[in-house]
């Protein structure tokens, strides 16, 4: 069955109860499409079946058939046919395929057709699918249109011109004299293809760069022109003369002035003047204003304009529209390299947007907070970080953690803040912190730290330990220390003995334990904590009751040698903590006998605990069971205590961090080049300058551009989780 008309078929398609049903429609009026080209050279029935074809596509089924067809109806004289021809062109075929090349005649003719909506089509077909050669062939069309007396066919050849030079750039030069002309036309559709045609042929020639910076004059005044409202009043939008010319007036000035000092300066004043006439409390000033900062540091402009336009960035995170929120948050993060003191200012907004509603804000907020970390504000930075760290997204959490620990390794001020912080991004993020953060830790403790600090971190391990033990890492870094530095952990080992933190909440569960195994923590008055699984609304996962939070002391606990044995005995029972945990447990268990070689009661303790493994279905825990209990028995007395002796601080290859791990963002920023200005010399502030004072501040900017460029093109993507494994 086919549907004669178009409103037809949209109508048994609106009727289709089913994709199943909607395919046949579709089908079968396809088949009737190809049976009526081959059978029926009416146009009228070649207009509607194109039209059929056209809906047919919107739906997504496949229409390449119907191409010849559309370059037959572009080739009929009336207009009606021409303009569904053209839609169709311009949808259903593009610049690589061949028959391409039969729609050129069409449209020379066309493009020298008196009525301008019939030129019009023309032009905007060949600037949507113009191939090398039909933009060859057709380039004197375009020129010739140009000169047009009616400003809607010298705005479509504009536009068809961009096409051109885009796709042979050879021909720039064919339309950079008649870019100026355009400039100055009174009529604003037009100037705003000008502007258009003359950025991409800045971006394609030196040539027509050259040319462009002669034309700056030209630009401020029609900028001014718009801010003054000395235009026509039909350009307004929203009280803004003209945004979108504005917009694209301030995208060329980007273009001709990077890396050119002379029109940096002549851009200097117009730039500061729309910064401070925009209102930006609307869209259509939010992105003038927007485009304004983003060309004050693309270019080499003034320092107080730079200033200006990262203050005005920032005022951009307390707007209401995410929108712009977001790209303000995207360009400070490409901004912080070389204007980091400006976008420091506006660090407490940043960290606010941390726990925005919208996760693209809080992507954008989190990437920024590392930016601004540095060894001035290292301290308060890391700790708005690990508050916002218990609630954020599951998927951020890998990258936060892996840059918290960068951070606090390569700004950390002293040892002891070093490992503070690391304890409790260890108790908060655990089961995040990659292999090679949690051996960099651990040997800090055995080789940096003195005997003070190590009883120290033991003491928060067994406290953090009995209050948590659902993170991995927490686990495995606290059981090592417990059982290298177990003499040093018991009460008594240090005099005077340091007060115990007994602010602790106790819970009636535990992570994975049985009463029984409450039973035996009970003593300690601490019980372990289960490990809250529920989800937050936006943010990740809710923070457990258990975990520690960053306004909290970390806790301290002096146990006795028995404590130690039933904590690690609990760690042992709990299905929560790992094989590969469990193993290390063991083996801490073997040690203590040495740590305690005055309570042999110890000893007989743990041998009951290694019993219980001597059997698992691990291959690894039994032998190790096994063997421990063999070297805890009588007849090995006289060489257990070299055995289990305190182990060397651990050897490994340390892989540096990369160079911006803290700022992956502006790799996606790197179109944003920021250059700044050359020093002033002395003997420029008084006009005593010689000429090799000049040439020494040329190369030093050429210098600091290279520079500058070179670490917008070597900044990581992101910090990848597959480092969680090295």
């Amino acid at each position: 069955m086919s549907f004669f008309r178009l409103k037809d078929l949209i109508r048994a398609v609106r009727v289709c109860k089913t994709a199943a049903d909607e395919r046949n429609v579709i089908r079968r009026e396809s088949a009737a499409i190809r049976t009526s080209f081959k059978e029926n050279n009416s146009q009228d029935a070649r207009y509607v079946n194109v039209q059929k074809l056209l809906y047919i596509y919107l739906l997504g089924f496949p229409v390449q058939f119907g191409q010849l067809e559309c370059l037959k109806l572009a080739a009929s004289p009336r207009f009606s046919d021409k303009r569904v021809g053209y839609l169709g062109v311009t949808l259903f075929l593009d610049e690589k395929q061949e028959i391409l090349t039969l729609l050129t005649n069409s449209l020379k003719s066309d493009m020298n057709n008196p009525d301008d909506y019939i030129a019009g089509l023309a032009l905007t077909t060949l600037s949507c699918v113009a191939s090398v050669g039909v933009a060859n062939d057709l380039m004197d069309e375009v020129q010739r249109l140009m000169d047009s007396s009616r400003s809607y066919i010298r705005k479509k050849a504009a536009l068809a011109a961009v096409r051109v030079v885009r796709r042979d750039p050879e021909l720039c030069i064919q339309f950079l004299e008649r870019v100026r002309s355009l400039l100055g036309n009174k009529h604003h559709g037009v100037q705003l293809a000008a502007v258009a045609l003359m950025t991409e042929l800045c971006n394609h020639s030196q040539e027509a760069l050259d040319e462009g910076r002669k034309l700056v004059p030209v630009l401020v005044r029609q900028l001014r022109v718009l801010l003054n409202f000395e235009s026509s009043s039909e350009y307004e939008v929203a009280n803004f003369s003209d945004p979108f010319l504005q917009v694209a007036i301030m995208r060329l000035m980007r273009v001709i002035a990077r890396g050119s000092q002379e029109a940096a300066d002549e851009l200097n004043d117009v730039l500061t003047h729309v910064a401070s006439r925009t209102d930006w409390y609307k869209n259509a000033g939010a992105a003038i204003i927007y485009e304004c900062a983003v060309t004050a540091l693309a270019i080499p402009s003034e320092q107080p304009l730079r200033v200006l336009a990262i203050n005005l960035l920032g005022q951009f995170l307390s707007y209401k529209d995410n929108n712009v929120r977001y790209v303000a948050l995207a360009t400070l993060s490409a901004a912080v390299i070389t204007e980091a003191p400006s976008v420091q200012r506006h660090r407490t907004t940043v960290v606010q947007c941390m726990r925005d509603s919208d996760i693209s804000i809080r992507r954008r907020a989190l990437d920024l907070s590392f930016a601004l970390i540095n060894a001035q504000n290292i301290r308060p930075m890391v700790t708005d970080i690990l508050r916002v760290l218990p609630v954020a997204d599951m998927e951020f959490r890998s990258s936060m953690v892996y840059r918290l620990c960068a951070a606090i390794t390569l700004f950390g001020d002293s040892l002891e803040w070093r490992v503070e912080r690391m304890l409790r991004v260890l108790s908060m993020g655990g089961d995040y912190v990659n292999l090679r953060d949690l051996f960099k830790f651990i040997r800090y403790i055995a080789l940096e730290a003195d005997e003070a600090m190590q009883r120290r971190v033991a003491r928060n391990c067994f406290a953090l330990l009995e209050r948590d033990i659902s993170q991995d890492k927490m686990v495995f870094a606290g059981v090592w220390l417990i059982g290298e530095y177990a003499d040093l952990l018991v009460a008594g080992s240090d005099q005077p003995t340091e007060p115990e933190v007994s602010s602790i909440p106790t819970r009636d569960s535990s992570a994975g334990l049985d009463a029984d195994d409450l039973d035996i923590l009970g003593a300690l008055g601490k019980p372990i904590q289960e490990k809250d699984s529920s989800e937050g609304s936006h943010q990740g996962s809710a923070p457990s009751a258990a975990m520690l939070t960053v306004d909290e002391e970390l806790p301290l606990a002096t146990p006795e040698p028995a404590d130690i044995v039933r904590l690690l005995d609990a760690i042992l029972k709990a299905p929560v903590v790992s094989t590969t945990n469990k193993r290390i447990v063991l083996t801490a268990l073997a040690k203590l006998p040495g740590r305690f070689t005055n309570q042999p009661s110890v000893a007989s303790e743990i041998r009951t605990v290694l019993s219980r493994y001597e059997r698992s279905v691990d291959c690894e825990m039994q032998s190790r069971a096994t063997e421990f209990d063999k070297l805890l028995s009588k007849e090995l007395d006289s060489v257990r205590a070299g055995v289990v002796e305190r182990m060397p601080a651990p050897e490994y290859s340390d892989v540096p961090y990369e160079e911006y791990v803290l700022n992956p963002t502006a790799m996606r920023m790197k179109a944003l080049t920021l250059i700044r200005r050359p020093a002033i010399q002395p003997d420029d502030l008084i006009g005593g300058a010689t000429a090799s004072a000049e040439a020494e501040a040329q190369k030093a900017a050429e210098t600091n551009k290279q520079s500058v460029m070179a670490d917008l093109l070597n900044l990581m993507d992101d910090a990848p989780s597959a480092r969680a494994n090295l």
